[in-house]
């Protein structure tokens, strides 16, 4: 029985996989036996050979030139599948070489003592430490920010830190911003006895507040670019997928960053593009990260359901 079963599955996957081929040869069948029914093709009771020379050469004429176009219509069909499935190979390579090379910019991501992945825990603990500093001052100087706007702040001190140079670049990036106000926020965070004492109380073993932009500038840039490859395809490919197995590879941390980065001028074109409700690409944060009353209610950024802790609490409920 099992035996029959598969044949006739195997059959019937025959038949569907050459259902146009064979819709052809039955065309060509029926239009080359339809000619014995016609009265052309006959005289009285008998066939007349003069009439029916005349028609066979008719028929044959004419459904000759049906059938040349088909042969036409399927040869082009047979290249136009041939340039897709060569144009989708040829984007293949290229999406597999780009997720590669963000597995290697994150693996050569170093910080003293610690590498890869781990370094953006380090990175959202300083931003956190930033943002503490930023509140502070916002507080003292009496400055009226929203999360967003002190998020902003503290992310572009981690992204160019504080120093000669950094310094410069910190206060440019955010001249929107009350001027005395970026000028007490820099000042605190270049205090040596700052660095020291949130170096040792978050156990970091490197200084604080130095600036990420060599590592996060490269970082942002690539994985910016490689779904903005996946999206522009013109391809029949289900563009969610690819970039699910792109948005795979990033951790909890760095999905958190991500939304931060994404949140300040720097980096809103994946808002503007609407990469990241589109391809959900910070949906694995999990509900408690971010502190919503002091640091990022998510709840005011995104619709319900946007969050994959949200899927998971609702089949509790139904549970």
């Amino acid at each position: 029985m099992a035996k029959l079963t598969n044949h006739v599955q195997g059959l019937s996957k025959w038949l569907r996989e050459n259902a146009v081929e064979l819709a052809i040869i039955a065309l060509g069948l029926l239009s080359l036996n339809a000619i014995f029914i016609s009265k052309a093709f006959r005289q009285s009771s008998t066939i007349s050979p003069e009439t029916a020379g005349q028609l066979g050469s008719f028929v044959g004429g004419y459904v000759g030139a049906i059938f040349a176009l088909t042969g036409v219509v399927l040869l082009f069909s047979t290249l136009k599948s041939q340039r897709l499935a060569f144009a989708q190979q040829n984007f293949e390579t290229k999406y597999f070489e780009l997720i590669k090379m963000h597995r290697e910019n994150v693996a050569e991501i170093e910080v003293q003592g610690s590498s890869g992945r781990k370094v953006f825990v380090l990175l959202m603990r300083e931003l956190r430490c930033a943002l503490e500093i930023v509140r502070a001052v916002a507080k003292t100087s009496h400055q009226q920010l929203t999360q967003q706007d002190m998020l902003h702040v503290a992310y572009y001190c981690l992204f160019f830190g504080v120093g000669p140079n950094s310094s410069r670049m910190l206060k440019m990036s955010l001249s929107t911003f009350n001027p005395a106000f970026v000028d007490a926020v820099e000042k605190e965070l270049n205090k040596l006895g700052t660095k020291d004492e949130i170096r040792e109380e978050r156990n970091f073993g490197y200084v604080p507040f130095e600036g990420h932009q060599s590592r996060l500038g490269h970082y942002y840039r690539h994985l910016y670019q490689m779904i903005r490859y996946v999206d522009g395809q013109d391809l029949a490919i289900d563009k969610y997928e690819y970039v699910k197995t792109i948005r795979a590879q990033l951790s909890t941390h760095e999905q958190a960053l991500l939304l931060v980065n994404s949140l300040t001028p720097m980096g809103q074109d994946w808002w503007r593009k609407n990469l990241i409700v589109k391809y959900r690409m910070v949906q694995n944060i999990p509900n408690e990260f971010f502190n919503h009353s002091t640091e990022l209610d998510t709840s005011k950024i995104f619709a319900p359901g946007y969050f994959e802790w949200e899927e998971t609490h609702r089949k509790k409920s139904v549970a």
